[in-house]
């Protein structure tokens, strides 16, 4: 694999380690990204076709968007942490969130997190 860094590296003017820096990716250092990224990642099934609205994204396994609104359980996916910033009584939090959800669905124009980046 040298060889190809090599080639890639003067072809495209670069040096050192094929992949040393971040690729693409954005620190998440506000929380309004965080949100927003949760909740774009929660309706890929919807924008892929996988599942038709969002009641049968509650109900879809592969997807943490039924655990947050505790319709499944994973033990191994945290969720206190995207409820809590929507308030601290666990139901009226899982319910805010399925609002913030919701208006995602209806806002589908573009990337919505490029809206919110600097």
């Amino acid at each position: 694999m040298t060889g190809y860094a090599l080639w890639f590296n003067r072809t495209h003017r670069r040096h050192g380690h094929l992949f040393q820096n971040r690729f693409k990716s954005i620190l998440c250092q506000e929380d309004i990204y965080l949100l927003e990224l949760v909740r774009y990642i929660h309706l890929n099934p919807i924008r892929a076709r996988l599942v038709k609205d969002l009641d049968e994204l509650g109900r879809y396994s592969f997807c943490g968007h039924s655990v947050i609104m505790g319709k499944m359980k994973k033990p191994w996916q945290d969720t206190e942490g995207v409820l809590w910033m929507f308030g601290e009584n666990l139901r009226a939090a899982r319910r805010a969130y399925g609002f913030f959800v919701e208006e995602g669905v209806a806002a589908e124009h573009g990337d919505p997190l490029d809206q919110i980046m600097p």
